[in-house]
């Protein structure tokens, strides 16, 4: 019969390291997995994982079992707020439109009329939800995402998740339909904030 979650997070709390090893066979590929299918980069993916495993090790109280002994819905909920806690950092406060300068790398490098590229952001962002939208906007506006938030009548993590899917969407459409303008410079402004 398997050990449940349950007794080996008592046992790590006693600092079992067979316990330990057990649980993290158990659940090593199923971390690693998860949160590269959120962080879409190895080596972001690999640090987040290992800072996992060193704090659960320190201190196995970040995780719990369910009221079948099971842990792993509680892992990975502590593994997404970790992931959005490494996007806060990644994302200030406040970005400046000059440190976002999406549209002068672009405009420097290919020539392409600041309107035209905006129109384009536009378009990418044409079938996004309002909010995402205004979120987007106001942002790169280098309004604060606290101010946005109010203004928008949502939190400040949504104002930040909103924005960070705005990004990507227009990455994705640029990539898709303006693959002559995709230059390295661009790639990583916005992969900086994806």
């Amino acid at each position: 019969m398997q050990t449940t979650d349950e007794i080996l997070l008592k046992a790590i709390e006693n600092k079992d390291r067979k316990a330990f090893t057990q649980f993290y066979e158990r659940y090593n590929r199923t971390v690693l997995c998860f949160v590269l299918s959120k962080v879409h980069n190895k080596d972001i993916a690999k640090d987040i994982v290992q800072n996992f495993w060193l704090a659960f090790w320190e201190n196995p109280r970040i995780l719990r079992a369910n009221k079948t002994g099971c842990v792993k819905v509680y892992m990975l909920q502590h593994l997404r707020f970790r992931i959005y806690d490494m996007y806060r950092i990644a994302v200030p406060e406040t970005i400046p439109a000059e440190d976002a300068d999406i549209v002068s790398s672009l405009t420097s490098h290919e020539n392409i009329e600041k309107e035209e590229l905006l129109q384009i952001v536009r378009d990418a962002l044409k079938n996004s939800s309002t909010l995402n939208q205004n979120a987007f906007w106001m942002r790169l506006e280098n309004i604060p995402a606290k101010e946005t938030a109010n203004e928008l009548n949502t939190t400040t993590q949504t104002v930040h998740n909103n924005f960070s899917k705005s990004l990507r969407t227009v990455r994705e459409y640029i990539k898709k339909h303006y693959p002559e303008i995709v230059t390295m410079k661009l790639f990583v402004v916005i992969y900086f904030f994806k």
